[in-house]
């Protein structure tokens, strides 16, 4: 199982997240020849206002230029299309009960994969809050579009904020089911429930080697803490699912 993440800048590391809000370019730029592969995050993040609805209108450009950058170094990179959360504010990013943000997010990948037909798309499946089941009509409306002939990368993406260990299995564990020759992605899950997948999904990822373990301690301060959180984290993952770079 990969781990991607967004290491110091002085720590080599061959599985990098890039953030569309928040490019990070400078350490791609620095240790290209060292990185093996680079998903492209859309920034789902610019959610959590719940008085933002969609994503500014030159949004696929950044992603798309940071996919670009990418390539010119020479570098394997998947790049997200622009999805729409249920979880930071359930129910706050659907247009109707008919047009929830499942159907938002099946609409962009089908014009945004028609658009765009050589980008290596990490293709998202979305779903409603604390539903696994509901990443079933995702799943369905992408095999009725053909997107699941063309693509063979998708990525778990209703799982960002909740810490429900059985939601996460359950949702990971259905993708898996119903996608079974797929590479399958997790964004923003634990790393107590990524150590339950192992076998069912190939990466996941995450950015919370920033905080130590023990509750109610400040995050890592400046780069020399940044990089001993890090390496400590790296030791963590290998406890517990093996090698984060396999």
């Amino acid at each position: 199982m990969i781990f991607y993440t967004l290491p110091p800048i002085e720590i080599r590391y061959p599985y990098i997240l890039l953030n569309a809000n928040r490019p990070y370019i400078s350490y791609i730029r620095r240790h290209h020849k060292w990185i093996k592969s680079v998903i492209i995050d859309s920034g789902v993040e610019i959610f959590r206002n719940p008085k933002i609805k969609e994503y500014p209108r030159d949004h696929l450009n950044k992603i798309l230029g940071l996919y670009n950058e990418c390539k010119a170094l020479g570098i394997n990179a998947y790049a997200t299309i622009p999805d729409y959360p249920d979880d930071y504010h359930p129910r706050n990013l659907w247009l109707s009960g008919k047009i929830t943000n499942i159907e938002r997010t099946v609409e962009n990948v089908l014009k945004i994969t028609d658009e765009h037909k050589h980008i290596n798309w990490l293709i998202p499946i979305q779903g409603h809050y604390e539903n696994p089941r509901s990443i079933l009509k995702s799943i369905e409306r992408y095999e009725e579009a053909g997107i699941l002939k063309k693509y063979s990368y998708f990525a778990i993406a209703n799982l960002c904020t909740t810490r429900r260990i059985n939601t996460i299995i359950k949702t990971c564990n259905l993708a898996r089911l119903f996608l079974p020759d797929k590479r399958l992605h997790a964004f923003g899950i634990s790393l107590k429930a990524a150590m339950r997948l192992k076998g069912i999904i190939d990466s996941f990822d995450s950015l919370a080697w920033t905080f130590p373990r023990k509750p109610g301690l400040a995050s890592c301060r400046g780069e020399h803490e940044r990089a001993i959180y890090f390496k400590n984290y790296l030791q963590r993952i290998k406890l517990v699912i093996g090698s984060p770079i396999t």
